[in-house]
């Protein structure tokens, strides 16, 4: 029996085990941190609905370098910044250039 439960919340003492679920078990890892975006999709009863995408760093990086390497440098900074919102917005294949 693990008596070691200290940091832990009802769960893992209830189960008599670490769940290492972030945020309820002390032994848990520290998940990467990640950003949420909001998207709107075709549901499956043919209607608009919400949706989210989430994105650690470097996910968010890979989708932004194809588009900043099209994007032209005579432009500067500005363009290189639309082109990454650009990106970033269509990001699910809608509207992609």
């Amino acid at each position: 029996m693990t008596t070691d439960f200290d940091g832990c919340r009802r769960t893992c003492r209830i189960k008599d085990q670490h769940t290492l679920v972030w945020g309820e078990c002390e032994h848990a890892a520290q998940p990467e941190p990640t950003v949420s975006m909001s998207k709107i999709y075709t549901d499956s009863d043919g209607h608009p609905s919400i949706g989210f995408d989430r994105y650690t760093a470097q996910q968010l990086a890979d989708l932004i370098e194809p588009a900043l390497r099209k994007a032209s440098l005579a432009g500067g900074y500005d363009r290189l910044a639309l082109a990454a919102a650009y990106q970033i917005i269509h990001r699910n294949g809608e509207g992609a250039r």
